[in-house]
């Protein structure tokens, strides 16, 4: 269905047929955001509506619809690591503390979790674990090396085995 919206806006670019694929992929991109700022829900959706402007002016550029989500979160990462530079040269601080989370709101806990990564660890794994890429397509999405990808991959894994670990060991 995606590809038919983005096809339909190639041939007649608008506004509503852009709105279109937003409502398609809005909450994809959203999530990706949230667990790349590690629950900074403002500067997630001001990533998300950057990498959706940038999209809009640039889909024209796009060849292959099929990667239309990858190029949507290449875009999104980009953005990502801008605005966490310009936090980084104010000197600000963003970092979101571990809060009791009820146990059915996993989405939330994750995006807490997200916090003790750093910015790439957060990238690969929200694109491995929640969105199901392999590593091949997330080192080309985030244009990485692959062995690169395999090792934020495991670093980002292992550091939150030991917060669970942690963490089931606080509760007994």
């Amino acid at each position: 269905m995606l590809n038919k919206l983005i096809s339909a806006f190639k041939q007649n670019p608008d506004s509503k047929g852009f709105n279109d694929i937003v409502k398609a992929c809005q909450s994809d991109l959203r999530g990706y955001c949230r667990r790349l700022t590690a629950g900074d829900y403002a500067l997630a959706d001001d990533v998300a509506q950057e990498s959706l402007i940038t999209a809009y002016q640039q889909l024209g550029k796009l060849e292959n619809i099929d990667a239309f989500k990858g190029w949507l979160y290449r875009i999104a990462y980009r953005n990502f690591l801008k605005q966490i530079s310009k936090v980084k040269e104010l000197g600000e601080d963003h970092i979101v503390e571990l809060q009791t989370v009820q146990a059915d709101d996993n989405e939330e806990f994750i995006i807490q979790l997200m916090a003790f990564l750093n910015e790439q660890q957060r990238a690969v794994l929200s694109l491995h674990i929640t969105l199901g890429y392999n590593h091949e397509e997330i080192s080309n999405i985030l244009n990485m090396p692959i062995g690169t990808v395999k090792s934020h991959c495991k670093r980002g894994k292992d550091k939150l085995i030991g917060i669970g670990q942690k963490l089931q060991l606080g509760a007994a």
